[in-house]
């Protein structure tokens, strides 16, 4: 202990060492200014001025300062907790650099002092009297003052720019900015995304894709075939799908910018996109064109086994009538324009689904298997909710503890300790989850939502003679995992099945091979 006191001592009365921390708040400054270097140079010149031995410069890039959470505070304060033993000044070149917040400014001033380092400010003296702590804080709240009077003056640029139909924001993919002599820069499509995305989009305004999985998955395929090294997931699917600025028009309601021409463009109409938010909210059925309809249900749903792609259809004139065949439009497949009579490729994947129905009865297991599963995982997620509501209860009576030691205890020294105390309780219960999260569905709505989709796969033949286009899309997309191939030579060749029918078909019909599906939570869909 005498050891340590000594250490402190010769280390608060040694000239302190110089730590120096800069900001600038754009990426802007960073890539265009020389702001940071300037302040670094500025903080050292001061350091060799008054004799303090310089250590490190820490350094915020393009980091606003009304936020606390920051890269280089948070290692310059790291760097503080692994020398306890050494005396540092803390040197900014403005107060403003610190922070443009009060309540942040304040914050950092308690870490700093927690830490035993002192703060100079090349711009204002802080003097540590009444007077020079209320100077202080005035200038703080000045900062803060001048931060959101330039975010309400930069809003209100972006405002009028917004009405002049010119669109300020980040632009999605499938658009980019491109400079015109009349109004600066404005969105343009973005080749090949805009065209892919015009496509998708499209596709699935006219029930061509019907799900957002098709849409992902149509996108993936177009990606393969320009380059494009880009990932997708379906949250990203709905984002191209929901894209208001692909219309080319422009309108925001936070900032009350009501809809209006945009001066740049974009790739498709504002019907199509009004047809496909009613469509994703359920409002609408997809449109379907006049010759994509209950004549040829087959459309889309089979591929070509010469290139993989979907085939198409249409009603070809001859000699004395009109005959309605299934067809390749590939450029540069062996089968392009070699046409498949409607009924023989529609008799062959009737079939096909005929081949690889299953007993009923194999289904009714599976249902009773996914209820019994339904029912394991259901307790299971009782348990941990349990453990974790009392994990949480023991860590809100800590903390109810520790928030009263801060309340009662006037040392800086205890209180930066419970605070830190109260933060790792605090992402502890964070950690957690929410231990009180209720189960989404009843048991009845999870029988009912498994024994509609058992009977939907009991019997696939019905569904495709069925009458109702919906149905015999609905059949093909179950029951399959990827489009059957047709060949035009042999036919269909061996179907990719959906993994709830590969599962029931592996198992035999027997219970306990069922029972090893893995996946079913309480909580998913």
């Amino acid at each position: 202990m005498g050891e340590l006191l000594t250490l402190l001592w010769k280390g608060r009365t040694m000239k302190p060492k110089a730590l120096i921390y800069c900001r600038v708040s754009s990426e802007r400054q960073v890539k265009e200014g020389h702001g940071l270097d300037s302040q670094e140079k500025r903080c050292k010149d001061r350091a060799d001025a008054k004799g303090y031995p310089f250590v490190a410069a820490f350094r915020d890039e393009g980091v606003s300062g009304g936020l606390l959470e920051r890269p280089g505070m948070k290692a310059l304060l790291a760097y503080l907790d692994d020398h306890p033993t050494e005396h540092f000044v803390v040197l900014i070149d403005d107060l403003s650099r610190l922070a443009r917040d009060v309540t942040v400014h304040l914050r950092l001033r308690l870490e700093l002092k927690a830490r035993g380092a002192e703060l100079e400010c090349l711009n204002l003296d802080l003097d540590k009297t009444e007077e020079g702590e209320f100077v202080e804080l005035v200038m703080a709240g000045t900062n803060q003052l001048f931060r959101k009077q330039n975010r309400r003056q930069v809003i209100q640029k972006m405002k009028a720019r917004m009405e002049m139909g010119c669109w300020p924001l980040c632009l999605p993919p499938g658009l980019k900015y491109v400079k015109t002599e009349a109004y600066g820069k404005v969105p343009m499509p973005d080749e090949p995304l805009a065209s892919i995305f015009k496509e998708a989009i499209e596709g699935y305004r006219d029930g061509l894709l019907l799900t957002l999985d098709e849409v992902r998955r149509f996108i993936l395929d177009k990606y393969k075939v320009y380059g494009v090294a880009r990932r997708l997931s379906l949250r990203g699917v709905n984002d191209i799908l929901t894209k208001f600025l692909y219309t080319g028009l422009v309108k925001y309601e936070p900032w009350g910018v009501t809809l209006r021409e945009g001066k740049g463009k974009g790739f498709i109409t504002l019907e199509t996109y009004e047809i496909v938010q009613e469509i994703l909210a359920g409002k609408r059925k997809p449109r379907l064109r006049n010759d994509y309809n209950a004549d040829f249900p087959a459309r889309g749903v089979v591929a070509c086994a010469g290139c993989g792609r979907p085939l198409t259809a249409s009603w070809n004139t001859g000699r004395n009538k009109r005959y309605p065949n299934y067809w390749c439009k590939t450029a540069g497949c062996q089968y392009r324009y070699k046409t498949i009579a409607k009924g023989t490729l529609e008799g062959e994947f009737a079939t096909l689904l005929k081949s690889e129905e299953l007993p009923a009865g194999a289904f009714d297991l599976a249902a009773d298997v996914l209820l019994d599963v339904w029912g394991q995982k259901k307790q299971e997620g009782m348990a941990v909710r349990e453990q974790k509501l009392k994990q949480e209860a023991e860590y809100d009576g800590l903390l109810t503890n520790l928030t009263a030691r801060v309340a009662k205890t006037a040392d800086d020294g205890l209180v930066a300790n419970y605070e830190k105390e109260i933060k790792t309780l605090l992402d502890k219960k964070t950690a957690l989850g929410d231990g009180a999260k209720v189960q989404r569905y009843t048991d009845e709505q999870f029988g009912t939502a498994s024994r509609r989709v058992m009977d939907t796969l009991k019997d696939p033949l019905g569904m495709w003679n069925s009458d109702e286009y919906e149905d015999k899309r609905v059949v093909a997309e179950m029951y399959f995992d990827e489009r059957p191939k047709y060949d035009y030579v042999s036919g269909f060749g061996t179907a990719s099945l959906a993994l709830p029918i590969a599962i029931i078909h592996d198992s035999g019909g027997q219970k306990e091979r069922l029972v090893e599906m893995e996946g079913v939570e309480p909580s998913c869909e």
